[in-house]
C-alpha cells in the first residue's frame, strides 16, 4: 500500500508536533509525521525532576559532540537533542522565555516582511496557556501551559535579593515590557507535568494524522525540482501530495538536507553526493548561545537540590510527584535568572540562571564520579552529567548573540552517521570579552550578604582566578552549550547569499518544501529558543493553510 498524504512532516520534535496538530485544524487533509524515536510518553519525561534519566539516554537523547573546540582549550561539547515526540522539549530546562522585541524586529529590517514582534507576538499568545498572567502580552487558552516556577526556595529569594542590592532591577515578567533585571521564572510546567509539545499539542490525536514512530529519516525523494516524499532508514517510503515540511532541528535538518543533495555543492561532492540545489547556507550560520559555569560550594545541603540524591529524599520526591503530581519532583530545578545589558536596557548581552546545587552538565568532560550505593537512585534523577551533585550554587552565564558563528557538515554520505558539529566559540573575541565582563557582574552579586552567607566560595577553576588571564582560562576550562543551536538552514531575503529558506520558510529553488524549527531562524535570540519555535509553528501553519496571519496593536 502506497503511503500517501497531503503534507509530511519530516520530525516529531518541537516544531512538528505543533505544526501537525495546527494543520490537522483542516479536516480536509491528511498528515504524515515521520519521527525516529518513540512516542514521548516515559514517565521522566512527563516528570520535570527527571530529566537526569532523558538526559544522555540513547533512547531519548541523540548525543551529538562537536568537533574539538580550539578556543575551549581542544574540549569537544556534548549536545543533548530529544529523540522521541516532542524533540528537545522533552530534555530542555522548561523555562518559559521568549526573544526580546528588537530580536524580531531585526528579522523583519532583514527583508522578512511578516517576522517583526507586532507580527509573532500573536503566535506567542497563541501558543500560551498562562496559569497566572492575563495582560497584553499573554495568552491563556493555548495548549502550552505556564506557570511560575514551583522550586523556588530560600537560596533563590536570596539571589534576587543581592542582585537588587548590587544595583539589578526587580521584574515580575521576563516576556512583559522588561527584560533587563532579576525574577523568578516561568515554567512549561503543569500540574507537575512537563509541558513538551508533544504532551502540550496531541493529548489527543487528531483522525487525519498518521504518526510513524522509530522510522530515522535517511532522505528526501525529489523528482526533479519537486519534493515528492521522503524514505527511512527501514526503506518505508512516503509521499505527500503537497508539501514535505523537515522539522529536525538544528542540527538534523541541515544534516538531511546534505543527505538529500541540497547544501553547498563542493561539499557534497567531496562527501559523494550529488548536488540538486547549490544552497551554501546549509549547515552554515550555526549560531549557540556558550556558558561560562562559576561555582560556588556550600554547607547548606539542606537548602540545595542535591539533598534529594539521598535515598531516602530521592523515593520521598518520586512517591510524591507519582501519587499527588506535587512537591520539588514537579517543578523545574531552575527558578531564578536574570539578564544583564552592558549598555542598552533594551538589549541585554547576558542571560543568568541560578541553580542551588553544583552539577556538570557536560557528558564529555572529566571521569564519571563513582556515585555511593545510596545516592545512586537520586544521582540519576537529578544530574545532567559525570558528577555527583554537590551542595552549592550554581551561576550560568549565557552569552546571548553571538558574533562566532559555526557549521553543521557531513561526516560522510552515511546517514547513521553523526554530522560534524563545530560551533566554532570565541572565534570573534568579542563574544569571550562579554563573557570576562559578566564574570564581574555575577561576582558583585555574589559578594552581598544575602547570598554570601550562605556559601563558602568559588571552587576550582574559579578560586583565585582574579587576572584578566586566568579569567579566561576559568571560562575555557568550564564553558559549555546553552543548549540553543540555530540558524543552520534559516530564512533570509533575495540577496542574502546565505539564505536556504524565503519568508515563508520555503527552501529556494525546490517545490514542495519548507523548513520549520530553530534551523529556520535568521539570527540567535535573546532567550531560550522552545517558544519562539512554537510561535514560529503556529505561524507556519497559517502561512501553509493560506489563513490570514494574526494581528498585534501595541
Amino acid at each position: 500500500m502506497k503511503l500517501e498524504f497531503d503534507y509530511v512532516i519530516a520530525g516529531g520534535g518541537s516544531a512538528g508536533c505543533a505544526l501537525a496538530s495546527r494543520l490537522c485544524e483542516d479536516k480536509s487533509i491528511t498528515v504524515c509525521m515521520v519521527e525516529a524515536g518513540g512516542n514521548g510518553n516515559n514517565l521522566f519525561i512527563k516528570m520535570p525532576a527527571g530529566n537526569g534519566f532523558v538526559f544522555g539516554n540513547p533512547k531519548l537523547d541523540w548525543g551529538y559532540k562537536s568537533i574539538p573546540q580550539k578556543n575551549l582549550n581542544n574540549r569537544t561539547i556534548y549536545f543533548p537533542r530529544g529523540k522521541s515526540l516532542g524533540g528537545s522539549s522533552i530534555v530542555n530546562g522548561m523555562i518559559y522565555m521568549r526573544g526580546i522585541p528588537s530580536d524580531y524586529d531585526s528579522w523583519r529590517q532583514l527583508g522578512l516582511n511578516g517576522w517583526g514582534y507586532s507580527d509573532i507576538l500573536p503566535y506567542f499568545k497563541k501558543s500560551e496557556g498562562s496559569e497566572h498572567r492575563n495582560d497584553k502580552y499573554h495568552g491563556n487558552k493555548g495548549p502550552l501551559k505556564i506557570e511560575r516556577s514551583s522550586n523556588y526556595g530560600i537560596l533563590e529569594e536570596a539571589f534576587i535579593k543581592s542582585a537588587v542590592k548590587a544595583g539589578h532591577k526587580s521584574i515580575d515578567d521576563f516576556n512583559g515590557s522588561e527584560r533587563t533585571g532579576v525574577s523568578r521564572l516561568d515554567s512549561t510546567v503543569s500540574n507537575g507535568v512537563r509541558q513538551s509539545s508533544a504532551i502540550s499539542y496531541l493529548k489527543k490525536k487528531p483522525d487525519n494524522l498518521t504518526i510513524l514512530t522509530h522510522q530515522q529519516i535517511s532522505k528526501l525523494l525529489i523528482n526533479r525540482t519537486d519534493v515528492i516524499g521522503l524514505e527511512t532508514l527501514k526503506s518505508t517510503k512516503v509521499y505527500c501530495k503537497r508539501e514535505v515540511i523537515i522539522c529536525q532541528g538544528a542540527f538534523g535538518t541541515p544534516h538531511l538536507l546534505m543527505l538529500s543533495g541540497i547544501g553547498p555543492a563542493d561539499h557534497l561532492i567531496e562527501n559523494d553526493i550529488n548536488p540538486i540545489v547549490d544552497l551554501p547556507g546549509v549547515g552554515s550560520s550555526l549560531a549557540d548561545h556558550v556558558i561560562a559555569s562559576m561555582q560556588y560550594s556550600s554547607d547548606r545541603n539542606d537548602l540545595c537540590h542535591s539533598k534529594y540524591q539521598r535515598i531516602d529524599k530521592a523515593f520521598w520526591l518520586m512517591a510524591n510527584w507519582f501519587f499527588n503530581g506535587k512537591g520539588p519532583g514537579g517543578g523545574a530545578f531552575w527558578s531564578t535568572g536574570l539578564f544583564h545589558a552592558f549598555e542598552d536596557p533594551q538589549m541585554p548581552e547576558l542571560e543568568v540562571f541560578m541553580t542551588p546545587m553544583i552539577v556538570e552538565e557536560n557528558l564529555d568532560k572529566g571521569q564519571y564520579e563513582k556515585t555511593p550505593l545510596l545516592k545512586k537512585f537520586g544521582r540519576n534523577l537529578l544530574v545532567r552529567g559525570r558528577k555527583v551533585a554537590k551542595p552549592g550554587v550554581q551561576i550560568d552565564i549565557n552569552q546571548e548573540r553571538p558574533k562566532s558563528l559555526g557549521t553543521v557538515r557531513l561526516r560522510n554520505s552515511d546517514p547513521t552517521e553523526y554530522p560534524l558539529i563545530d560551533p566554532n566559540y570565541f572565534s570573534d573575541p568579542r563574544d569571550l570579552e562579554e563573557l570576562v565582563k559578566g564574570v564581574g557582574v555575577m561576582r558583585e552579586i555574589m559578594s552581598q550578604n544575602e547570598i554570601s552567607q550562605y556559601i563558602n566560595q568559588e571552587i576550582h577553576p574559579w578560586l583565585n582566578s582574579n587576572t584578566r588571564s586566568e579569567i579566561i582560562e576559568a571560562i575555557k576550562i568550564t564553558a559549555y552549550t546553552g543548549h540553543h543551536p540555530c540558524s543552520t538552514a534559516k530564512m533570509g531575503a533575495k540577496n542574502d547569499p546565505m539564505a536556504v529558506l524565503d519568508e515563508n520558510l520555503k527552501l529556494r529553488g525546490l517545490n514542495g518544501l519548507r523548513v520549520c524549527d530553530a534551523s529556520a531562524m535568521p539570527t540567535q535570540i535573546t532567550g531560550n529558543l522552545y517558544a519562539t519555535v512554537l510561535a514560529m509553528a503556529e505561524k507556519a501553519a497559517d502561512i501553509i493553510l493560506d489563513k490570514p496571519p494574526l494581528k498585534e496593536n501595541l
